[in-house]
């Protein structure tokens, strides 16, 4: 009696496809969080004397990860007095990957140049790198889902062709090297 081939099962791939990205999904997830929750406990660098121009229109800091400005001096004209936090508006302005903060003129008083002392979070710190690196990471998988996808489909192929053209040697013919 003839033995019958059976069909392939595309069940395997497609579930072993959606474990795979859900386990990744979850994972990057969590690492998310865990980095947002360090955020608070890592180290400040101090940023001394920035000179920025200040006037009518927002002026950004020019490092990211911002966490607070400590003095801000008026250096047009040759003066240095403080400005204080009523004379100038902040907006932060917050991604995925960045923290930046703007400062605009909020008086009445035109000033230009000024220099500010502010703070960043330290994102070189190991309590907040390792799990964003480790996020970035795991957000490659959706770059190889395609391929993934492909390689899947291509041993389906293989295995139907050796499932086609495998029995074709084993039916009373022996070869002797």
């Amino acid at each position: 009696m003839k033995q019958r081939n059976t069909a392939v099962d595309l069940t395997d791939l497609a579930i072993g496809i959606m474990v795979l990205g859900i386990v990744v999904t979850v994972g990057a997830v969590i690492m998310l969080n865990l980095r947002d929750n360090q955020f608070s406990e890592i180290d400040g660098n101090t940023i001394l004397n920035e000179i920025t121009s200040i006037n009518i229109t927002a002026d950004s800091l020019a490092e990211s990860w911002f966490n607070a400005i400590t003095i801000c001096t008026n250096r047009s004209a040759g003066s240095n007095a403080e400005i204080t936090s009523g004379n100038w508006t902040l907006t932060e302005t917050t991604s995925t990957d960045s923290n930046y903060a703007a400062l605009t003129n909020a008086s009445t008083t035109v000033w230009g140049n000024v220099s500010c002392n502010y703070t960043t979070y330290d994102t070189t710190d190991v309590r907040w790198s390792l799990p964003n690196d480790t996020a970035l990471g795991l957000a490659e998988y959706g770059n190889w889902f395609e391929i993934i996808v492909i390689v899947g489909i291509a041993g389906l192929i293989l295995s139907l062709i050796f499932m086609a053209f495998g029995n074709r040697g084993t039916q009373g013919s022996d070869v002797n090297y």
